[in-house]
């Protein structure tokens, strides 16, 4: 009888399986989110850059122009989303008011910074923050 059930190799597939299921499930889950977690990222990046652009082109001196441009190129954005945009102005490496000339009579230059950044729900039940900066010189 016990050579019987040595040689009987029915069922093996099935313990096989059932071994290296919860690896694979494991796998596929962490390739969704990860997918998932690149896709908003990219969504994101593109919102911002449309921001810049807007920036370099339209209207360097308008903050909350940009700050809406972004948010209104932002597919799929959630509620949670968040836009920061901050105009500073240098003359060489000292920041410096907008308005006046620098020291040597060049005109500052103005540099305006676009940060957003939102949660992305992972299926741990967590979650993690991402963001994305970009600087444009517009002067």
């Amino acid at each position: 009888m016990r050579r019987r059930f040595q040689r009987d190799e029915s069922g093996a597939a099935a313990v096989e399986f059932a071994m290296v299921a919860p690896l694979l499930a494991a796998v596929l889950i962490g390739l969704g989110t990860m997918g998932g977690l690149i896709l908003a990222y990219n969504k994101m990046r593109q919102a911002v850059s449309s921001g810049g652009q807007y920036a370099m082109t339209v209207a360097p001196d308008n903050t909350t122009a940009v700050q809406t441009v972004v948010l209104s190129a932002w597919d799929d954005k959630p509620a949670n989303a968040v836009v920061n945009v901050q105009q500073q102005c240098r003359c060489g490496t000292t920041v410096s008011v907008c308005t006046t000339n620098c020291a040597d009579g060049d005109y500052p230059q103005k540099i305006i910074t676009i940060t957003a950044s939102r949660n992305y729900s992972l299926f741990s039940g967590g979650s993690r923050a991402i963001s994305v900066s970009q600087q444009v010189r517009t002067w």
